[in-house]
C-alpha cells in the first residue's frame, strides 16, 4: 500500500458534492481504499499501488466526484510550438523522453507541494526508485526553446543543483548531493550522463538526479511549466507523462504538446487520447455472479471515471492499470458495491497442509541461509537481451505477443541474468555478496498441452573483489552433501563463463545444471565491477522424489 497524506479541507473542497468522514468512508470502502488515520486535519489513506492516478489530492477528487455521478472530464492537448530535439549520445544511457507544457496555472503554496509529493509518490513507485521514470518540471519562462536532450562526459557537466548554491560537476552531484548519493547508482559505470540543455546552453537537469537551481525551480509565481519524462521505456513515460499532465489541467491549467524529434523519428506528446474498451457482460456476469444488464454495467464504469461516447465505453488517459478484461470487470464490482456482494459458505471441509515439494524447497531455503546467502525474488518475466545477448547465450524460449514494454518480451529459461541485475542494483552495498533464488523457468516442450515445461531452478551467486571458482564450488558440495546427492562435475565450455573455470553438474548420469566464474565480457554486459561466481541447477528431480 502507498499512503496518500493530505489535509481532509482541501480534499473536501476539491469534491463538488459535501460529504461527511463516514460518507468519505464508505466511498472509499467501495473504492477499494480505507483511511488509515485521522487527526485534526490530516488524513492519511491507503492506496494500492496499481492505481497510481490517485497518489494526488486532486486525483483521488477526480476519482470521488466520477463515483458521486460527476460526468468525468475528457483531456485534450492543443498544439505547441516548442520542440526537443533527442540526440543519439542518450541510447546508452536513457534513451527516451516524452515532453509537455501546461500553461495558465495559478499556483500557492497547497498545490504547489501537492505536485511536488505526487512527484515523489511517481518515483518512489510507479517509475521505480526513478529507474523507470524519471519526471522534471520547469519555469516555462525561464527556459529558451528548441530543449536538447542529450548526453556528455560528466565532468563537463556543470551547474548548480537545487538545493544548493554551489557549481558542481556530474561525478560532484553523485557524490556531493543528497539526491547523487541516493540515485546515483542509476548512472553507475555510464561513461556519459543525460542532461536537458535549452538552445542558450543553460542546462535544465541532469536526470534522473536533479534539476538546476537556474532553470528547474518552480514557485508560486511560476505560471507555465514544461514537463519531461525521460527513461528506458518509452510506454512507462507516455503513461508518467499523462499522470502528471492531467492532474496540473486538474489545477485549472491547459495542456500543450511537445513535438519530440528522434535521429529516426517524431513525436507529439502527450497523448491524451482515451482507449476503448470491450465489455462482454457474459463474463462479466460470470466472473462477478450478478445479473446486471449491460447498460447498468456502462452506468457501473462511468462511476469509475471511465468516458462514455455513443454507447462506447473508454478508459481515461490516466488510468494505467488497465490491462485486462478482468480490470474491468474488477471495476463494475467495485461500483456494483462489495457490500452487495452475498458470500456463499463452501459445502466441502479441507485440511491444509504443505506439499512435500513445498517442504524440500524450504530444506534447500535453510541450508543456503545457513551458508551465509540472502534469498532473492525476481520476476517470471524477462528479456531476450538479458537472457540471450548479455550472457552470450542461446536457447530456445516462449515469447510474449503484445507485450506492454517492448524491454520485456519473454517467460525466463534461466535464473542467472536475473541475479546478474540484483547484484548490478546493488554495488552501492557492501562486499561480499552473496545471493540465491529458487524459482521457476518455462522452456518451450511442444509434447505438452501447454507446448511449454515449467522447471523450478536454484541458481546461487558470489560477488566480491576477489572469488574463485572454488568458492561457489564449495557451496555446491556442502548443498549436496546436507541433501545426501551424489554429484560429478564434468568441464564444460560454456560462453557464459571463464574456459577452464565451469562444470556441467550431473546427476544420475544426466546433466542436471551449470556452474563456473563468469567472463569478463558477461560481468561488463551488467555493468558488474566485481567477479561472479555461481551455479544454477535444475531441482525438478528432487522434488519429484518419493
Amino acid at each position: 500500500m502507498v499512503m496518500l497524506n493530505t489535509s481532509l479541507n482541501y480534499l473536501q473542497t476539491l469534491i463538488k458534492k459535501k460529504v461527511s468522514v463516514k460518507e468519505l468512508e464508505d466511498i472509499l470502502f467501495n473504492l477499494g481504499f480505507e483511511i488509515d488515520s485521522l487527526k485534526g486535519d490530516e488524513i492519511a489513506i491507503e492506496i494500492t499501488p496499481d492505481r497510481p492516478d490517485l497518489l494526488s489530492t486532486h486525483g483521488l477528487a477526480r476519482a470521488i466526484n466520477a463515483f458521486l455521478f460527476k460526468k468525468p472530464e475528457k483531456y485534450e492537448a492543443k498544439k505547441s510550438e516548442i520542440k526537443v530535439i533527442v540526440d543519439e549520445s542518450v541510447n546508452s544511457v536513457r534513451p527516451y523522453t516524452v515532453c509537455s507544457v501546461v500553461r495558465n496555472l495559478k499556483f500557492d503554496e497547497q498545490n504547489l507541494k501537492e505536485i511536488v509529493n505526487f512527484q515523489e509518490k511517481l518515483h518512489e513507485t510507479f517509475a521505480r526508485k526513478r529507474k523507470k521514470a524519471a519526471i522534471g518540471i520547469y519555469p516555462l519562462e525561464k527556459i529558451t526553446p528548441p530543449i536538447y536532450y542529450k548526453a556528455v562526459e560528466p565532468q563537463k557537466i556543470k551547474f548548480v543543483p537545487l538545493d544548493s548554491d554551489k557549481e558542481m560537476n556530474g561525478n560532484e552531484i553523485l557524490k556531493k548531493h543528497e539526491k547523487g548519493r541516493k540515485y546515483g547508482e542509476l548512472l553507475l559505470g555510464k561513461k556519459l550522463y543525460p542532461i536537458f540543455i535549452d538552445s542558450k546552453n543553460e542546462i535544465l537537469s541532469m536526470p534522473p538526479i536533479i534539476n538546476s537551481a537556474k532553470l528547474g525551480k518552480v514557485t508560486t509565481k511560476t505560471k507555465d511549466v514544461f514537463i519531461e519524462c525521460s527513461g528506458e521505456d518509452i510506454s512507462t513515460l507516455l503513461k508518467t507523462l499523462n499522470l502528471i499532465a492531467t492532474t496540473l489541467a486538474d489545477f485549472g491549467g491547459k495542456i500543450y504538446s511537445v513535438e519530440v524529434v528522434y535521429p529516426d523519428k517524431k513525436l507529439e506528446t502527450p497523448d491524451l487520447k482515451p482507449e476503448e474498451v470491450k465489455i462482454n457482460i457474459l463474463n462479466v456476469n460470470k466472473i462477478l455472479g450478478t445479473n446486471i444488464s449491460k447498460e447498468e454495467a456502462i452506468n457501473f464504469l462511468e462511476r469509475m471515471g471511465y468516458l462514455i461516447e455513443d454507447g462506447k465505453v473508454f478508459a481515461p488517459c490516466y488510468r494505467t492499470d488497465i490491462l485486462h478484461e478482468i480490470d474491468i470487470i474488477d471495476d463494475i464490482g467495485r461500483a456494483y458495491g462489495v457490500k452487495n456482494f452475498k458470500p456463499d459458505f463452501p459445502l466441502i471441509a479441507t485440511t491444509g497442509g504443505l506439499l512435500k515439494e513445498t517442504k524440500i524447497k524450504n530444506r534447500i531455503r535453510e541450508l543456503m541461509i545457513g551458508l551465509g546467502f540472502q534469498e532473492v525474488f525476481t520476476l517470471i518475466l524477462s528479456s531476450s537481451e538479458e537472457q540471450f545477448s548479455k550472457m552470450r547465450y542461446e536457447s530456445k524460449a516462449i515469447f510474449l505477443q503484445n507485450q506492454i514494454e517492448k524491454s520485456i518480451n519473454m517467460l525466463r529459461v534461466s535464473l542467472l541474468p536475473e541475479l546478474l541485475k540484483v547484484l548490478k542494483n546493488s554495488q552501492h552495498y557492501s562486499f561480499p555478496q552473496k545471493i540465491f533464488e529458487i524459482a521457476e523457468v518455462i522452456l518451450p516442450d511442444e509434447k505438452t498441452e501447454t507446448k511449454s515445461v515449467d522447471k523450478t531452478n536454484i541458481c546461487a551467486l558470489i560477488s566480491n573483489s576477489v572469488v574463485n571458482y572454488e568458492e561457489i564450488s564449495s557451496v555446491l558440495d556442502s548443498l549436496f552433501s546436507n541433501l545426501h546427492i551424489n554429484y560429478k562435475l564434468k568441464e564444460a565450455r560454456d560462453k557464459r563463463f571463464i574456459n577452464g573455470r565451469s562444470a556441467k553438474i550431473i546427476i544420475n548420469k544426466e546433466e542436471r545444471g551449470i556452474i563456473g566464474e563468469f567472463c569478463p565480457k558477461v560481468l561488463e554486459n551488467f555493468n558488474l565491477e566485481n567477479p561472479v561466481v555461481g551455479f544454477e541447477l535444475d531441482l525438478s528431480l528432487l522434488l519429484k522424489q518419493p
